[in-house]
């Protein structure tokens, strides 16, 4: 997840800021721009108020928050490059992992039959 985050409230732009520490990037590299207000923006707008219309209303808790942004990726179609992008290297990943456990699981087979 990488997320920009500008809002017009103070109090709520240093909330995000602290929750979201680990997913902050320059508007640029960022697939989301969270804000509390309405704006036109070419990245996908994350929107946080008290509207019901909101994807998140405030008050919200650090777990509501990444609820709400994991449901907001899941369910965007403009972002959906994202979530292939990760699926796509987790089975990488896992495949990897079955290679070197098969490989060091012949090492150690071999090793035994030597000595």
């Amino acid at each position: 997840m990488k997320v920009m985050v500008k809002c017009l409230s103070p109090l709520l732009q240093k909330t995000l800021e602290i929750y979201l520490r680990e997913h902050l990037y320059d508007i640029e590299l960022a697939d989301v721009l969270i804000t509390d207000t309405k704006v036109l923006s070419e990245k996908v707008v994350f929107l946080v108020g008290a509207d019901e219309k909101c994807d998140l209303q405030v008050p919200f808790t650090k777990e509501e928050l990444f609820t709400a942004l994991e449901r907001f990726y899941n369910n965007n179609p403009r972002l959906l490059h994202i979530r292939n992008t990760k699926e796509t290297l987790e089975n990488m990943i896992e495949k990897l992992n079955k290679k070197h456990h098969e490989k060091i699981t012949r090492l150690i087979k071999s090793y035994r039959e030597k000595a």
